[in-house]
């Protein structure tokens, strides 16, 4: 079912309703899936992410933490809520300098308790047969998003889905690949990214 997401009928959501309606549907579920495909995106309202484009990767990581807290009190209102967050993120490597920069913010998310996997492409070769998964999230049993971008990587919305059979199929489908996947720690630990100066 994800290989077929792109094609799917759904409701299109500008970026400022796609907002609004993700926070209304978010406090009323008790999970949230997430599916990382693209290797590389932009994020200009990200002051961290503006810093490694200017490519000064030291500032970066500073500013990264400083979104530390920001990050720890929407966990605090996810765990209050009893909403358990699950990421599948997909890596090729070596890596992309965004996507260096996006495994620091992860390992931040992880630490403050988003649960969070990896893969590499090739767990997704039996879906791709037609081109590249798309970026999807799903609220508990029955929300799909499929997160829409420009060609520059930069978000500009969301198609929603509310049917049931698809909301079903996606969601079995990204269950598997999580229990496929390596716990971010154990990944960053064995290959070591982050540390090296370039990937």
């Amino acid at each position: 079912m994800l290989e077929r997401v792109a094609e799917l009928p759904g409701i299109e959501l500008k970026l400022d309703d796609y907002f609004a309606d993700f926070d209304s549907r978010l406090w009323q579920v008790n999970s949230t899936w997430k599916l990382e495909r693209r290797q590389s995106f932009r994020e200009p309202d990200v002051p961290s992410w503006v810093a490694l484009a200017a490519g000064d990767r030291e500032r970066s990581l500073v500013l990264a933490e400083e979104m530390r807290a920001g990050i720890a009190e929407l966990q605090r209102r996810l765990d209050g809520h009893g909403i358990v967050q699950r990421r599948v993120r997909i890596v090729d490597l070596p890596i992309t300098d965004y996507l260096w920069w996006e495994l620091n913010i992860l390992r931040i998310r992880a630490e403050l308790g988003e649960r969070i996997r990896v893969l590499p492409p090739s767990a997704l070769a039996a879906l791709e047969a037609s081109g590249p998964l798309p970026e999807v999230i799903l609220l508990g049993e029955h929300i799909v998003y499929q997160v829409r971008y420009d060609d520059d990587g930069v978000v500009t919305g969301a198609k929603l889905m509310t049917d049931p059979q698809v909301a079903a199929a996606c969601l079995s489908e990204v269950t598997t690949l999580w229990d496929q996947g390596e716990d971010l720690d154990a990944f960053l630990e064995r290959t070591n990214v982050l540390t090296n100066e370039r990937s």
